[in-house]
């Protein structure tokens, strides 16, 4: 695997052709892809507003905690893996394979999740999208390989598409927060789209719903081996970028709240837009809003066909997954083999459009995309802890708790955010789970015969 311990074998390597300014923007533009866009509309379906905002700070210190680990360990290890690095140093293969397994799968469902907002907000505009379902397939199919072929070019492309994309984007969420400030009600937040929704019991399941809009907080830890001077550009980044977009985050929901009532909310298909509507009595600042939603998901499926194909890089690369995820091509220096399997992988997700409404699909790959990354975050933070301790000549327990504080809390965060999903989203985590067990034995058997014979 390479530094730290971790040695890779010679191969081509990936260039490091990300600055800093990519860096934030690839951490901002994952985070910022279709979750604040839809989110409003599922938390006003699923909690109260007071309910909301406890689970948005909730959601926003737990996350920053989270991302620390992720800043400390990507300073430390800067190569291609994050998590799926760090789990494996700790606690060896099989922890390993289970994070990257989970990972790897919750990265795909994120690609296609995040295209099916695009087409979401796509349809604000071109209404049909909404009524034939063939024809959100291919379009869905189109967005899919055109960003998947830039990211074969290189991940210079990448970059550049997300300092572009994060700019663009941001600027209509600012201006949408100070047109619903100017039409803020307080009569609204004492609003509810059911009765049933009333009090505090509602937080739990907010906070599951809030982390969909926090995933890729690591996503530079992940990409570590694009990044120039990772050592220094990993942890700034990831803490630049987690800081900011929570302040966004719980700006545009709470003024959001303020500015329609919930069950006007909950009927929504494309929330922020709907907001601008009913605020301003027109249709532009709607139209004005979904532009921006369109080249944020655009964005973040960018990003997020980066974080995919560079997690089932590492795995290729260490053995977890079959060789062929690890080979890096030498003409464009970028994973093709990794980013064609996940994108066919993505590709056979987004059939589930044909079967129900976008909004159906979505809300389904919502529960079990965020559910899937929550195995690496609770690894990473619980591993940090026994990375240091090796590092360590002393150990009592005052020294453990020093060492440990933080992880741990951000391991009890992740443990009340597996929690709020629900039991049906974890049961279907669980099954993922399990499901890859049969391809680790397979790995662990080639490897087994391959020594024999040597």
């Amino acid at each position: 695997m390479g530094d730290n311990g971790i040695n890779k074998k010679e191969k081509v390597e990936l260039k490091k052709e990300i600055g800093i300014a990519g860096a934030v923007s690839i951490i901002v533009g994952n985070m910022i892809g279709s979750g604040i866009y839809m989110t409003p509309q599922t938390l006003a379906s699923a909690s109260n507003p007071k309910s909301t905002m406890i689970a948005w700070v909730i959601t926003a210190v737990g996350s920053i905690l989270v991302a620390l680990v992720f800043a400390r360990l990507g300073e430390k290890y800067p190569v291609n893996g994050g998590p799926v690095v760090y789990t494996r140093d700790a606690f060896g293969d099989f922890a390993a394979f289970l994070t990257v397994w989970t990972y790897w799968i919750g990265a795909w469902i994120c690609d296609a999740a995040v295209i099916t907002g695009f087409l979401s907000y796509l349809s604000f505009f071109i209404p049909i999208l909404n009524q034939s379902r063939l024809l959100a397939f291919l379009a869905s199919t189109l967005t899919l390989w055109l960003f998947t072929g830039i990211n074969i070019k290189g991940s210079k492309e990448v970059g550049i598409v997300a300092v572009i994309t994060t700019v663009c984007k941001i600027v209509p969420l600012l201006i949408f927060i100070i047109i619903a400030a100017m039409h803020f009600e307080p009569s609204n937040l004492s609003t509810v789209s059911s009765e049933a929704l009333r009090g505090t019991n509602t937080v739990s399941v907010a906070v599951g719903i809030t982390l969909w809009a926090f995933l890729g907080l690591d996503s530079v830890s992940v990409a570590a081996g694009d990044i120039k001077n990772p050592k220094k550009n990993v942890k700034k980044a990831t803490i630049l970028g987690i800081i900011g977009t929570s302040i966004i985050y719980m700006g545009i929901n709470f003024f959001a709240m303020g500015a329609v009532s919930q069950g006007y909310l909950a009927k929504s298909t494309a929330p922020l837009a709907d907001v601008i509507n009913k605020a301003t009595g027109s249709s532009w600042g709607g139209g004005f809003v979904a532009i921006g939603a369109i080249i944020a998901t655009l964005g973040a499926t960018s990003g997020w066909i980066l974080i995919t194909a560079r997690v089932a890089l590492s795995a290729g690369e260490d053995n977890l997954f079959p060789e062929v995820f690890g080979k890096i091509s030498p003409k464009t220096h970028t994973p093709i083999n990794a980013l064609v399997i996940s994108a066919i992988a993505a590709n056979i997700l987004l059939l589930l459009n044909f079967v129900g409404s976008l909004q159906m699909a979505y809300n389904f790959m919502v529960l079990i995309g965020t559910l899937a990354f929550l195995p690496a975050y609770a690894f990473s933070a619980v591993g940090e802890i026994v990375l240091l301790a090796k590092k360590s000549d002393k150990f009592n327990f005052g020294i453990f708790l020093k060492n440990s504080f933080m992880s741990l809390i951000a391991f009890i965060y992740v443990l009340y955010a597996i929690y709020g999903i629900g039991a049906n989203a974890v049961m279907w985590g669980f099954i993922l789970m399990l499901a890859g067990i049969p391809f680790f034995v397979y790995m662990k058997v080639q490897k087994i015969n391959e020594a024999d014979k040597n």
